[in-house]
């Protein structure tokens, strides 16, 4: 009987340990969040919960099937391998290989010849120089990435092709090119946009998915791979289309959280992972009460943009074997006569013109990619499938028209990111003239918010709240980290 009874005492003893393990809310199911909640799983904080407003887990890695095999609409680099602790989960299980991509010796003039060589690497070092923010020049604090990329145009490209009239001519038609792949590596609808100097660490070396896609990441947090028999106990914790409208806060030990369906949870804890465009628009209304306002004036002064991804396949191979990369540099004239009239415009040019490059899809026969950027992007994505093929094989037969033969694009698939609601855009940035050394944005934003009684109740992640690898999945993996860290150190603290 004694030992019966110190059986049932013993018992108690561990689910009372376990009760007194906090509560947790985790606001979206992307990298972050699924981060966040790995952790804690895996030093036995279990009493979970995390409200997903999409039907589908991952967040801006959105890896779909298309064609022989599958595409990334979102995420689709994982850069680098220093400091990168997506490269350091997935390193062991050959899941990943270099890219092997550059721009140089693949700009297209839009008469159908290719780019000068030496242009071709003069402007390519140039954009991705600006984009490392390892610009060497007399750029101060304030100015934008356009302003950097102009100085050093002006005062080292122009200078070296002033006797050449030709490619002079054509490096005056240079800055529009080079515009759209600085916005693009910065997501900016524009390069006055985001600031020159930032504290953002860039790698030189990106790596691509063997043919898995982005979610691979996913499901090593989740120890669903390499053998799912070993996944985490995650999946009942997870609830899809939980859209939150109402995070109330400042009480004195718990908060409760509302979504769209008038669900209420109630935690210790609440971790919001969503993006930096969902809390800009909807900061007044989401927290009850308002946020303090030196957390709404890190959300005002963020950064966030958007472009647009898209997937085709084309009914034959019309290109050469060592084809994998074209970008399209517009004339000034072939520019203002393009005569393509389906879909938007801006100054009179066609939102063709926004279509930067095509990629070749790996692991995908006849499945290739392609970028836009600018300010045409929400009404872009609202185009018919129709529309947008018609407008992808217009640029492709008037850049590659007389050297190829090009076929028929029978499938596409396009991201919607700017539009969607849960979203408003794909990642986040420095704006032009909110730069100070050693003050950071992204760690103001990072900072929790604590209740009435002094307590961090109100914890952030997200690749926004990075200030050195904003924009990027380990970012946001580390942020996940961060917090569900911060929580296990709040509880050993409270037990002590």
């Amino acid at each position: 009987m004694w030992k019966f009874l110190y059986l049932i005492i013993f018992l108690n003893s561990l689910v009372v340990g376990h009760a007194e393990r906090p509560s947790v809310i985790i606001v979206g199911a992307g990298a972050s969040g699924i981060a966040a909640a790995t952790k804690l799983l895996e030093n036995s904080f279990t009493n979970l919960t995390i409200l997903e407003a999409e039907d589908r887990i991952g967040g801006r890695i959105n890896t779909v099937k298309f064609g022989q095999n599958v595409v990334d609409l979102g995420a689709e680099y994982c850069a680098g391998t220093k400091g990168n602790i997506a490269f350091d989960l997935a390193k062991d299980y050959d899941v990943l290989e270099p890219a092997r991509l550059t721009l140089e010796d693949n700009i297209y003039y839009s008469d159908g010849t290719k780019l000068d060589t030496s242009l071709s690497h003069d402007l390519s070092d140039l954009i991705f120089e600006i984009y490392q923010k390892k610009y060497k020049g007399n750029v101060t604090e304030g100015k934008s990435t356009g302003d950097a990329f102009r100085e050093r145009y002006n005062s080292v490209i122009l200078p070296k092709y002033q006797n050449d009239k030709k490619k002079a001519t054509i490096l005056e038609e240079g800055l529009r090119f080079s515009e759209g792949f600085v916005s693009l590596l910065d997501g900016t609808p524009s390069w006055s946009e985001a600031s020159a100097n930032s504290d953002f660490v860039a790698q030189n070396e990106d790596l691509v998915w063997k043919g898995v896609g982005y979610k691979t990441i996913i499901d090593i947090l989740m120890k669903s791979y390499p053998d799912p028999k070993k996944k985490l106990d995650i999946d009942d914790k997870i609830h899809l289309n939980k859209k939150v409208q109402r995070i109330i806060w400042d009480t004195d030990e718990t908060v409760t959280v509302v979504t769209a369906d008038n669900s209420t949870y109630t935690a210790d804890y609440v971790i919001f992972t969503p993006s930096a465009g969902v809390l800009k628009k909807d900061k007044d209304t989401l927290f009850d009460p308002k946020l303090p306002s030196l957390k709404e004036n890190a959300i005002i002064n963020i950064g966030y943009g958007s472009v647009i991804k898209f997937v085709i396949n084309f009914s034959t191979k019309w290109w050469h074997n060592d084809d994998k990369l074209f970008a399209f540099f517009w004339s000034h004239d072939d520019l203002n006569s393009i005569d393509f009239s389906d879909g938007p415009s801006k100054d009179g040019v066609s939102w063709v013109a926004q279509i930067l490059e095509l990629i070749t899809v790996p692991h995908n026969s006849n499945a290739w990619s392609g970028w836009i950027t600018g300010d045409l992007l929400s009404e872009i994505e609202k185009l018919s499938d129709e529309t947008m093929k018609m407008g992808i094989k217009y640029v492709v037969n008037k850049f590659l028209g007389k050297t190829h033969n090009v076929t028929e694009i029978t499938e596409i698939v396009k991201s919607t990111w700017t539009i969607n609601p849960n979203f408003l855009g794909v990642i986040s940035y420095v704006k032009r003239g909110t730069y100070k050394r050693g003050e950071s944005i992204q760690e103001k934003l990072a900072e929790p918010v604590t209740n009435a009684a002094g307590k961090p109740k109100l914890l952030f992640a997200g690749e926004a709240t990075h200030s050195t690898h904003y924009g990027s999945v380990h970012g946001a993996i580390e942020t996940g980290h961060r917090e569900a860290q911060r929580i296990i150190e709040l509880h050993s603290k409270a037990k002590q």
